[in-house]
């Protein structure tokens, strides 16, 4: 038996063993194809490496020691019993250790080897002649040269040249010695082929370039290095310079320059600068090169040349740069990519594999949580997982849990070591600002920390330097925020905190002890740059009104509560004097949530202060006394601050761009602070309960948005800016807006909800050419709306709702209307309604029209095509119009509470909510309810609460349509694979009643059952279950909750232990669904609930996975039913009283089944008979049919 080490082609000694006639080929082919071979670097045995002398078996372990071996078959090599002897060998161990074989066919057939014809034959014509002692051997060796000519070979002379077929075979030598190992770094195949697909190597008339990009550790150069591996092959030079941000420094650009020409010309002798044409030979040639680790430009252009690409170099050839720089790639390549992050399945491989072994890619149990961890410590950086994972490999738990609280307190110092190189490449500008960022302002909004720093670098745009900072993968912008890697983001607090071991040489702090003892004891130095302390974790810090006297240079300043925005709780936790004599003049950055104190020091000179924030203070006046310099100012946040008498001491804070006074419920008047403040975007003045109105006169040229919502005595309203965009006057006390509005030509949103007193609207409203949005809900004293004279193009929603307006608005100007609401308008003309469609209103979507006093819809109701969203609540219709079943897009229709409905028409078939709840007089239900379709993908939720005059014929039609759209929607999964666990319900009904149908074959009282499941229970036909619940509402009462759920957690284990859990949804109701004047929903009955669940779930396969696929597999199976809110808590209100449960499993071949079959037949089938389905007890076969179904199945 072969040993262990010859078994694994990785532990042999030499890559190629090369038999061949020596007369024949040793000074021709052979001798041309070992130097391409040894050019390589690939290691190739042949005789002439062993001593005269040396006995035949030296060479069989030779061979045994090789992971391929070329074979050169000449004319005279069966002439040489050595070379006989030698492809006997070759092919004992390819049959013994899967050992490779080439062979090669030198002006010799193939057929000719394998069966000794010809030339190469004659010695076999006379074996004993020829063979002399060794004729035994005869058979054998026909053998072997037989098996050897059936393997897939060269033959030569063929259509090619000689160097052709050498080069040929050399490539093909090097692919299998050295093949691209991929597996060793989850996710590297993925990333290869994205970045192949940029480099286009099927397209061999261009020149590609392509970057590949990333911070430190994300993975640049294995996917650059697997790439290379997997495409070198084709091209005719090929060389990876690795790491030349580091060589560089070692050996010089030059000579790296140098070693790049040998290797891609394959001369390693040569003296590159002796020769002037080597340039012209590189362009003939086409090439790979991958340029790894690039960190300046002139590496780039020194290795590269400065030539366009496709000047320089040969047609087909491709170059790959590795880089933290993005700006480096601008120039020089045609794409960029950049390699992402590992996902947390690719996260846990790689750790699993450095952890415990290359083989594993799952933590045990006892390792899972730990393992998690750091899985989220690394955020997908693979290096992290690299080396964290490695260091704990061959450790015990405990050793684990030591290591991460290590790791928790201070980050690993080798794998900072490894970041902290990218940190070091920056400029002294650039490190301060990431270290600003880091320690403070990660998250921030771009723009807003650009303002910040800007006092720091006045000669500098500080968001070039924020972008340079982003093009060297140190940070992110995302959605206008700076971000980083949670790595990248420890290592800039860790450089920020242990850079200066002396805590009063330390510009940055953050921890709270740290901080206390520089505020208490008075430690602040010239050397304090910023101040940021998270509250929640001090309950007292004890202020001198010295505290900031030395710190001349703080720049940020920051005291907050994580835990609590709104101060709760905090006012004592600051233990001070009657106020703070001093604050350093270069502050740019004042945050105080809280701020104890009812003015800002006298001394302070805020000339460089750009954001202020004192949310929730104790200020009542921004200075005692003189105005200040404060242009620099951009943002002001005095929200909740409940002193604040007015805005006396921002008269001069002219480039202001926010103003936040909501809640500052002392302020009466704004004063003429707010006339020079040219550049104010955005004001908010909600809730400012004593603000009685504006100033006049004035027009803030830059204001976006105004919000008055809640200034409960605001009277009267001016216009201040006549370029407002978005205008909030909800709950306030006007009686008209203004007169005339046209001025505000770009207003899109104007919201005048529950202005109560509103009486009159701007007689020009329909001016607003821009308007998207008027929301007029609860302006209960609204009677008329103004004439629409022109088309308002852009008005989307118009929201009408407790008005006392009495008709419904002509559409004809309203065309691009979307969303309408009219709920409790009592409609004078229903007629109104085909206003609405008739004057071209058909791309309204959704329709609210909850108790308006609507007895009857025309049938040209149909024409509203986009309509998704029907609310007809609380109405007075006594049945639809039967063209509604014409509405195609229609999801959600309400019918809460009309309580003359008596019968339903067939409705739209793509609807996916029906609620009817408290319709008492309805009796009759279309059948079907809903014309299915073949092609089903809608679930749906239909509810029929407290509608008790449905009979139990009504109820079963409405059953049956259930059953039959879970099971067109079960074929439609199961016709596309959708594979998975469907928690919410494919189907769900709800209706009054008490008994569970008696086609549930599981049954119990109370709210959970156990049951054993019959044998073959998980086969391929299985879908999921059907469930039922009779729920008792006795005094339930809606206000207890905006939505209720029916839910039921199951669990299915079988004979070996295993289990799965998990949750399913019955159905229920959601009450803020629809109508935005919905109201809680009172029950005092039993209702049953009824749902079809979807449960196609991989894990259940251990049901199948046996030796005897026709052993049975017991399993037994928990329902427990709760109902719970929107909060998943369980209400203790109402109670499951009965339950049951069937398995629903798809029909078989011998059933009649859906295609070919028109929908209504089964329409007629479905509701013909109730559903029977697989019961816990012993039948025969006879019983499981009926009608040719059997009773386990969906009809």
């Amino acid at each position: 038996m072969a040993s262990s080490s010859l078994l694994d082609p990785s532990k042999r000694k030499f890559d190629v063993f090369v038999s061949f006639r020596g007369k024949d080929t040793r000074n021709s082919f052979t001798s041309h194809l070992l130097d391409s071979l040894n050019r390589r670097g690939i290691d190739a045995f042949y005789d002439a490496q062993i001593l005269p002398g040396y006995d035949l078996s030296i060479l069989f372990k030779r061979i045994e020691q090789s992971k391929i071996s070329i074979v050169v078959f000449s004319e005279h090599y069966a002439d040489s019993t050595w070379c006989l002897e030698e492809i006997c060998k070759i092919i004992q161990c390819k049959k013994d250790l899967n050992h490779k074989v080439i062979p090669i066919f030198y002006y010799v057939k193939t057929s000719d080897v394998g069966e000794q014809k010809g030339k190469f034959g004659i010695p076999f014509l006379t074996p004993e002649k020829s063979f002399k002692e060794d004729c035994h051997r005869v058979e054998a060796w026909k053998e072997a040269l037989k098996i050897a000519s059936d393997i897939v070979g060269f033959v030569f002379p063929g259509n090619r040249t000689e160097s052709v077929v050498i080069e040929k075979i050399t490539f093909n030598i090097m692919n299998m010695v050295a093949p691209c190992e991929t597996t060793g770094f989850p996710g590297i195949e993925s990333r290869s082929k994205e970045l192949e697909e940029l480099l286009r190597f099927d397209d061999a008339n261009c020149v590609r370039t392509i970057g590949v990009l990333g911070m430190t550790g994300i993975g640049k150069t294995t996917v650059a290095d697997s790439v290379y591996k997997r495409n070198y092959s084709q091209f005719d030079g090929y060389y990876i310079l690795g790491d030349i941000g580091n060589d560089v420094k070692r050996c010089g650009l030059q000579r790296l320059r140098d070693i790049l020409f040998r290797k891609l010309l394959d001369m390693e002798n040569v003296e590159v600068r002796a020769h002037v044409r080597l340039e012209d030979f590189v362009r003939n040639k086409k090439l790979l090169i991958v340029l790894d680790n690039v960190t300046e430009e002139e590496q780039i252009t020194t290795l590269l040349g400065d030539k366009p690409y496709n000047e320089s170099y040969h047609k087909g050839s491709r170059i790959v740069i590795t880089t933290r720089d993005r700006k480096l790639l601008s120039k020089n390549t045609d794409a960029t990519y950049v390699v992402p992050r590992l996902n947390d399945t690719e996260a846990m491989e790689l750790f699993c594999r450095k952890a415990f072994s290359d083989k594993q890619l799952y933590p045990p149990k006892e390792f899972v949580d730990l393992s998690m961890k750091y899985i989220y410590y690394s955020k997908g950086h693979p290096l992290a997982l690299t080396m964290l994972g490695s260091a704990l490999l061959g450790k015990d738990e405990t050793d684990w849990k030591n290591e991460w609280n290590k790791l928790v307190k201070k980050p690993d110092e080798k794998l900072q070591e490894k970041l902290k190189t990218s940190y070091e490449a920056l400029g002294v500008a650039q490190k301060r600002i990431f270290l600003d960022i880091a320690c403070f302002f990660k998250s921030e909004k771009a723009d807003f920390v650009s303002s910040i720093l800007k006092s720091d670098h006045r000669d500098a745009d500080v968001m070039t330097l924020i972008k340079d900072l982003e093009d060297k993968c140190l940070l992110t912008i995302s959605y206008d925020r700076l971000e980083m890697h949670d790595l990248m983001h420890k290592m800039g607090k860790d450089i920020g905190y242990e850079s200066i071991k002396m805590v009063s040489k330390r510009s940055r702090f953050w921890n709270h002890e740290d901080v206390r003892k520089i505020l208490e004891k008075n430690k602040g130095t010239e050397y304090v740059r910023g101040i940021f302390l998270n509250m929640s974790s001090i309950t007292r810090i004890k202020l001198s009104p010295a505290a900031f006297m030395n710190m001349s240079n703080l720049k940020f300043l920051k005291f907050h509560n994580s835990h609590c925005s709104q101060w709760c709780d905090n006012d004592h936790k600051f233990h001070s004097c009657k106020g703070l004599d001093h604050f350093p003049d270069e502050l740019v950055y004042l945050h105080w949530q809280g701020y104890p104190y009812e003015h800002l020091p006298s001394e302070f000179n805020p000339e460089e202060l750009v954001d202020l924030n004192l949310r929730h203070s104790h200020i009542k006046q921004l200075w005692e006394d003189d105005e200040k310099n404060t242009e620099n100012l951009r943002w002001v946040d005095l929200s909740q601050s409940k002193g604040l008498l007015n805005l006396t001491g921002l008269s001069n804070a002219i480039n202001l761009e926010r103003l936040d006074l909501e809640g500052c419920t002392s302020l009466a008047v704004l004063g003429s602070s707010i006339k020079q403040m040219n550049k104010l975007i955005y004001l908010n003045l909600r809730d400012c309960t004593s603000l009685e109105s504006l100033p006049k006169g004035i027009n803030l040229k830059s204001l976006k948005t105004l919000i008055l919502s809640g200034c409960s005595k605001l009277h009267e309203f001016h216009i201040i800016s006549e370029n407002i965009e978005s205008l909030y006057l909800e709950g306030s006390a006007i009686v008209q807006v203004v007169e005339y509005i046209e001025s505000l030509r770009n207003l899109i949103l104007l919201n005048l909800k529950d202005c109560r007193r509103l009486r009159y609207l701007p007689i020009d409203l329909y001016k607003l050419k821009s308007l998207q949005e008027l929301i007029l809900s609860g302006c209960s004293a609204l009677e008329s709306l103004p004439p629409i004279k022109e088309e308002m193009k852009c008005l989307e929603i118009l929201l009408m709702d407790g008005t006392s307006i009495k008709q419904i608005p002509e559409m004809i100007c309203l065309r691009k209307l979307k969303i309408f609401s009219f709920c409790g308008s009592s409609i004078e003309d229903s007629t109104g309604l085909v206003l609405l469609h008739s004057s071209g209103s058909s791309r309204v979507s959704d329709l609210y029209l909850t108790n308006c006093n609507i007895n009857k819809l025309a049938d040209s109701f149909s024409s509203f095509h986009s309509l998704r969203c029907l609310c007809l609540s609380r109405n007075n219709i006594e049945t639809l119009p039967e063209s509604i079943e014409e509405l195609n897009s229609l999801l959600l229709l309400d019918l809460k509470h009309c309580r003359m409905l008596n019968s339903l028409p067939l409705l739209p078939s793509n609807l996916q909510y029906v609620d009817a709840h408290g319709c008492v007089s309805l009796e009759k239900v279309a059948k079907p309810v809903t014309l299915p379709l073949v092609t089903e993908r809608m679930h749906t939720t239909f509810i029929f609460t407290d509608c008790f005059k449905l009979n139990r014929a009504e109820q079963e039609a409405i059953v049956a349509q259930a059953q039959l759209k879970s099971q067109l929607l079960a074929r439609t999964s199961l016709q596309y694979s959708h594979k998975g666990l469907v928690l919410e319900p494919l189907v769900a009904i709800c209706f009054p009643g008490s008994e569970i149908p008696s086609w549930f074959c599981h049954q119990r009282m109370g709210s959970s059952l156990e049951t054993d499941l019959l044998p073959h229970w998980c086969n391929s036909r299985f879908i999921g279950a059907s469930l039922c619940v009779v729920v008792n509402f006795k005094d339930y009462e809606g206000h207890h909750a905006n939505r209720l759920s029916v839910r039921c957690k199951c669990r299915f284990k079988n004979q070996n232990g295993q289990s799965i859990s998990f949750s399913f949804c019955l159905g229920g109701w959601n009450e803020s669904c629809g109508s935005p004047c919905h109201e809680p929903r009172k029950l005092g009955s039993d209702h049953v609930f009824i749902s079809y669940n979807n449960c196609n779930v991989p894990v259940f396969r251990w049901t199948e996975e046996s030796n005897d696929s026709n052993r049975c597999h017991p399993t037994s199976a928990s329902f427990e039913f709760y109902l719970a809110d929107e909060t998943e808590r369980k209400l203790e209100c109402c109670k499951v009283i009965r339950c049951g449960m069937s398995l629903l499993y798809a029909p078989d071949e011998n059933t009649r089944g859906i295609q070919g079959i028109r929908v209504s037949d089964i329409v007629e089938h479905t509701s013909s008979q109730a559903f029977v389905h697989i019961g816990n007890r012993s039948h025969s076969q006879g019983d499981e049919r009926r009608n040719g179904t059997r009773r386990d199945e969906i009809p």
